[in-house]
């Protein structure tokens, strides 16, 4: 009961920063009528061992270079795209008074002078699913400063259908993932590792194991901090205990791998102190860390009311429209690796009737593997989806799959095992989440933070941003709408720098 009225407090308080009083009161109302314990499992996590094997850089090249107005004008242009200028300057309003960042002139945004922030694509080896090495890509921005940097932040990025929209490739992925978290994060004097993962980027031809395999995804981040010396090995940094500091961060899919890299570390202290790191804070956003109790469960269920516990989505039709990707991600990658239970879809949906692009016929295993635009892929798997009886009205995903799937515990064991909810943290955690997400429940923040809490780790905070603090453009004509899950990274990063300035350590000297 303590640990319950400790979590209602934290949020009321940052309610009332962020939110109207009639929100905080409904937040309120959820959180007293739910109880989280019925979504937390005590499930063992694996003591994972780094190794000097990995690392090793095989190539980079620097792509491109930002200078600072580049980076103001493009970043202030992707927060009022397409928007009514009222709404451009309500987000700009609301990015100054919780975030503390004046977006209308160009020092507000860029917080550390420099000549140029150098972005470089790198390959390099990590360990594939079977512990070999395997060679992947990733992306680095290095600002070009004559201050002392604040430190290294390793940043795992979300869900792409398309393998080219991946942070490495800075100019050309159709979200400038690179580019805004250049206008966000290395502007403000961090250097940013950001992996592209397996199967993913320069290693498209295999199979992405996504979100039921975080421990390969989270050790292409880790192992990228063994690139930066051989990159530009004079680089300045305040220190900490002789120490550089260390940050992680990821949205949706790669917050849950920002936060299995905290506890990959912890297990390995010396991994760190080698390389002449100290892990300073994690801050993982809306990401899927409760797979098998609450996000597979969300995923299987019909949810066609909005802001309905306990899912609390914004919007279903993001919800439904988002969902046959997801989950035809999710399982074919399952059927990848654990090839004697290869038949996991619906037959229908496994032959993906209707999905002709550019006058190609795919399955959904050829789609997936395929150069099709992210929007278009989702467009198909939905069409797909369709033709099995799901609608916007009936979005449970269980048509889609094969229904002997569900009883397998073969599956059941892997969603637990993928589970990074339910540990003894002994860094500070901050939690960022949507107070309405329709892709990735806030119930995983909040089931996070209350068993991580229980555990004893000794700093965590959660923050639930509300959604109508920002707008974005809307597919519908003539209406601007409340940020959700799929464009809510852009907004997120300046609460990621936030968390970062008011908690780098005061330097006590540089290196």
């Amino acid at each position: 009961m303590l640990l319950k009225k400790l979590i209602i407090s934290l949020v009321i308080a940052v309610s009332a920063t962020f939110a109207t009083a009639n929100t905080a009161a409904q937040r309120d109302h959820y959180l007293e009528s739910v109880n989280l314990n019925q979504y937390i499992a005590s499930n063992p996590h694996p003591k994972v061992k780094l190794s000097n094997d990995f690392g090793q850089l095989l190539s980079e090249s620097m792509i491109t270079s930002y200078t600072s107005d580049v980076l103001h004008k493009s970043y202030r242009g992707a927060i009022c795209k397409s928007l009514y200028w009222f709404n451009c300057n309500y987000n700009i309003k609301n990015i100054q008074q919780y975030a503390g960042i004046d977006l209308n002139s160009e020092s507000g945004l860029i917080g550390q002078q420099f000549s140029q922030i150098n972005a470089y694509k790198v390959t390099y080896n990590t360990p594939d699913m079977n512990g070999l090495p395997h060679m992947v890509s990733g992306g680095i921005l290095i600002p070009q400063s004559e201050q002392p940097l604040k430190g290294v932040i390793v940043f795992y990025h979300y869900t792409v259908l398309n393998k080219d929209n991946v942070p490495s490739n800075f100019e050309q992925d159709e979200f400038h993932l690179g580019k805004n978290i250049a206008a966000t994060l290395a502007s403000d004097g961090y250097v940013v590792l950001m992996p592209d993962y397996l199967g993913l980027g320069d290693d498209k031809a295999f199979v992405h194991p996504y979100i039921l395999y975080p421990l390969e995804n989270a050790l292409s981040g880790l192992y990228m901090l063994k690139l930066l010396p051989q990159i530009q090995p004079s680089l300045r940094y305040q220190l900490y205990d002789k120490q550089i500091p260390l940050f992680l961060s990821g949205y949706s899919e790669g917050a849950a791998y920002s936060l299995w890299a905290a506890k990959i570390i912890q297990d390995n202290p010396q991994f760190l102190t080698k390389a002449g790191f100290k892990l300073s804070r994690t801050i993982p956003i809306d990401g899927a860390y409760n797979l098998s109790k609450v996000t597979l469960p969300f995923v299987l269920d019909n949810v066609n009311k909005a802001k309905s516990e306990p899912y609390f989505v914004s919007n279903p039709r993001v919800t439904a429209f988002g969902r046959p990707g997801l989950i035809a991600n999710m399982l074919n990658s399952y059927a990848t690796f654990n090839p004697t239970e290869s038949n996991v879809f619906n037959t229908q949906f496994a032959a993906c009737h209707g999905c002709v692009f550019d006058g190609k016929t795919y399955d959904l295993n050829t789609l997936l593997q395929s150069s099709v635009k992210e929007v278009d892929k989702y467009k198909l798997l939905y069409a797909a989806a369709k033709k099995t009886g799901y609608s916007n009205e009936n979005d449970s995903t269980r048509n889609l799959i094969n229904p002997m799937l569900l009883k397998s515990f073969k599956f059941k064991e892997q969603a637990a095992a993928a589970d990074i909810y339910n540990w003894k943290a002994n860094t500070p955690v901050s939690f960022l989440s949507y107070e309405y997400d329709s892709v990735v429940p806030r119930l995983n923040s909040e089931t996070a933070y209350a068993a991580m809490a229980a555990q004893g780790s000794s700093s965590l905070s959660i923050t639930i941003i509300p959604n109508q603090n920002f707008k974005v453009d809307s597919p519908i004509p003539l209406v601007d709408m409340r940020v959700d899950h799929p464009q809510g990274l852009n907004f997120m990063l300046l609460f990621v720098r936030k968390q970062l300035d008011e908690s780098t350590p005061i330097a006590q000297g540089a290196h």
